[in-house]
């Protein structure tokens, strides 16, 4: 009887350790860019593009469907030129000029569906994430910006 208990008791222990693994992702563990950020359908960054606009613009209930198709044009244009890009094959500094056409092309769309205050506020909140971007890069050429892990521990403390 203590031996069919005993039975039991690692079976199940067995079963609950295996139902606690995690299936690995598709692309081997790499998670792109971001190393750690989920990779999204141009959808889902569309949605996200459009939701964070609407949060900081106060967009209209009409402005909304539009600005969508805006980022979702974007998202699918700047997968395409990714999944043209090969090692080797790659201007960077053709693809970074088609990148800043593409981004111009959708920045007057914008600005044709966004109130001019809207677009102003815009245009200023890019300037400041661009800004913050720079100096974020600097600080880590310098040194003075430690690995997410080390932010994580000098938070915990």
């Amino acid at each position: 009887m203590k031996k069919m208990l005993f039975l039991l008791t690692v079976a199940t222990l067995g079963f609950a350790s295996a139902q606690a693994q995690t299936t690995p992702p598709a692309n081997g563990g790499f998670q792109g860019r971001g190393m750690g950020r989920e990779q999204r359908t141009p959808e889902q960054r569309a949605d996200m593009q459009t939701q964070r606009l609407t949060n900081q613009l106060t967009l209209t209930a009409e402005q909304q469907p539009k600005v969508r198709a805006i980022f979702l044009a974007q998202a699918n244009e700047v997968d395409a030129a990714r999944a043209s890009m090969t090692p080797g094959s790659v201007d960077r500094e053709a693809m970074r000029q088609k990148m800043q056409e593409g981004r111009a092309r959708y920045d007057e769309q914008l600005k044709a569906v966004l109130t001019p205050e809207q677009y102003a506020k815009y245009q200023q909140q890019r300037e400041d994430r661009m800004e913050r971007v720079g100096e974020l890069k600097e600080a880590k050429k310098e040194g003075k910006v430690k690995a997410k892990k080390d932010k994580i521990k000098t938070k915990a403390s």
